[in-house]
């Protein structure tokens, strides 16, 4: 084989340059494409991706205040949620570091009056949310400080779930008073001084940073504005501990990408201490494990490290393969879940994202009738996803149920639902946490009407005095094991109504928990397998689109088509 001469190598260094260059470029146009596409979805917000230590795509979408109609841009500032939680890890760390303290240690040396069941807490067991914790003791917007916020966790009793993962914003909360009564200063003066000038970054805090006001975002959910966090959660007053180290910094995502920076370089953390800071630590589920305020999670063929944070209003997703040097961040303002937003620019930046064929979308969209005359809409998103909405009693049943249900379990638990929920209307909280208190063995009656009265209350204040109720129905999950129940409760405030939607899960006797969702989140989404088939993890519910008669029409299951009857406008 003949030699290559000097020029003839440097040519084929230039091509293949090139060539890279070229397959980025592609890829960035398909994740503006995407996105583009996904704001007529409801997305707005800001993406960016680094690749080999440069940033190759960062971009806003849609508006960061709607009310001054100022769009998102690389620099709009914006609460970046529990994504905090790797600041307050990598603190401690800094501090080990330091040899101020060892995440080995006992919390109670430095926390004081710390209660006998909770000595054996060490820094590590709240680094890795193994310290059998409560998710959370107040709601964020609360001010309380260190003394206030210990005597009330101190009230709680330890979980069973001590030494095993339970995801707990408290546990971060005690670690941001570890660093204080540590280093000496406030926790966001630690930060800004040990992580975020090292690493230049201007921009990230609580209240340090001198943003310009233009570039604070504005949260909001569907139609409701609920306002920057700063202004909200009355920074100015004192960060609250139900935030401080766990969530409610603000940032920009060319500071989340100049973090990224810091922690690939050492430059904040030493080699040593940064393998420790994404360490799998502590076991999630099958393939997935907490480190120190990340996740490392295996995906096929490739490992990432990520991790998300929000308050339904503020909603991000940042994830890098350090073996790769890829960083993805996706920020939103709207309550979208930004996981499917951060997984497309995965998929698109492997060689694997695969659009929807348009024409399918054009045929199948529109006005659809269930046997019952109940009409609804279908449309399909950014994301390759047949979308509906299930905020009626038959839309419920037909696209979250499972064809497994007991009939009548099913009216029980309606009728444990209507029973206790009732009592709501008239704002009898004592009534309803009486109901209550049968089917749970962690709350008494008194604490659980404390606790509905100061939410219920919140809600009330925001949307008006309750109206009326209904239970939509009650669906099997696990074969039968648990029920989900939703119920409706309408809310009218200066003639105007809104619906919240409250969602009880059973298992037997026992409550389990209860959650709500707004008009907006009352949205079941089947992700496309392949071709016209769809399908949802959650009820292992297929839908198949077909003809019949020649109309469009969905096969839901085996039992039931559903067919097309008029187009959208």
């Amino acid at each position: 084989m003949k030699n290559l001469n000097i020029s003839t190598v440097y040519l084929l260094s230039v091509l293949l340059l090139s060539a890279q260059v070229v397959l980025a470029q592609k890829k960035t146009t398909l994740i503006d494409q995407y996105f583009t596409k996904a704001m007529k979805d409801g997305f707005a917000g800001v993406a960016l991706v680094a690749q080999k230590g440069q940033i190759i795509f960062a971009k806003g979408y849609g508006l960061a205040n709607r009310e001054k109609n100022i769009v998102h841009d690389q620099n709009s500032v914006f609460d970046i949620g529990s994504i905090t939680k790797q600041f307050t890890g990598a603190a401690i760390l800094k501090l080990e570091m330091e040899g101020k303290l060892k995440t080995s240690d006992l919390m109670s040396k430095y926390l004081p009056n710390v209660p006998a069941e909770m000595q054996k807490i060490t820094l590590h067991h709240l680094l890795t949310h193994s310290a059998g914790l409560p998710g959370g003791i107040g709601q964020d917007e609360e001010l309380i400080s260190a003394q206030a916020y210990l005597k009330r966790l101190y009230s709680e009793r330890l979980r069973e779930s001590f030494g095993s993962f339970a995801y707990s914003n408290a546990g971060y909360s005690l670690l941001a008073m570890v660093v204080e009564k540590v280093s000496g200063m406030s926790y966001e003066k630690y930060l800004q001084q040990k992580l975020f000038k090292p690493a230049g970054m201007t921009q990230t805090g609580y209240v340090l940073p001198k943003w310009k006001n233009e570039n604070i975002v504005i949260g909001y959910r569907g139609k409701t504005r609920w306002g920057a966090t700063h202004r909200k959660s009355q920074y100015h007053k004192g960060v609250t501990y139900h935030l401080r180290g766990n969530g409610g910094i603000m940032s920009t995502v060319l500071d989340m990408h100049k973090w990224y920076k810091a922690i690939k370089n050492n430059t904040v953390l030493s080699k040593t201490a940064t393998k420790k800071y994404l360490a799998k630590h502590m076991l999630i589920r099958e393939g997935s494990h907490y480190d120190y305020g990340w996740i490392t999670e295996q995906k096929e063929g490739r490992e990432i490290t990520w991790h998300t944070g929000g308050n339904n209003y503020f909603m991000n997703y940042m994830g890098f393969y350090p073996d790769k040097d890829l960083m993805f961040f996706v920020g939103c303002n709207t309550g979208k879940n930004p996981t499917p937003y951060a997984q497309k620019i995965d998929e698109i930046m492997h060689g694997e994202f695969k659009a929807m064929d348009a024409s399918l979308a054009k045929q199948y969209t529109g006005t659809y009738q269930l046997p019952s005359g109940q009409k609804f809409q279908v449309r399909f998103n950014a994301n390759n996803q047949l979308v509906i909405r299930t905020n009626r009693s038959e839309l419920y049943m037909a696209f979250l149920g499972t064809g497994k249900e007991d009939k009548k379990k099913a009216q029980i638990y309606d009728n444990k639902t209507r029973e206790m929920i009732t009592p709501l209307l008239k704002q009898d909280y004592a009534a309803y946490a009486k109901i209550e208190s049968q089917y749970v063995t962690n709350s008494s009656a008194a604490e659980i009407e404390q606790g509905v009265k100061e939410d219920f209350g919140r809600m009330i204040q925001m949307l008006g005095k309750p109206q009326s109720i209904k239970v939509l129905g009650s669906v099997a999950r696990q074969g039968g094991k648990y029920y989900l129940t939703a119920s409706r409760i309408t809310f009218a405030k200066a003639g105007t109504q809104t619906n919240m939607y409250f969602f009880h899960y059973w298992n037997g006797k026992r409550l389990m928990d209860i959650d709500s969702r707004s008009e907006e989140d009352m949205i079941k989404r089947f992700d496309q397998q392949e071709g016209k088939k769809f399908f949802a993890k959650s009820n292992q519910l297929a839908i198949e689109l077909v003809t019949k008669d020649k109309v469009p029409a969905m096969k839901v299951g085996d039992q039931l088509i559903l067919k097309k009857i008029a187009a959208s406008k």
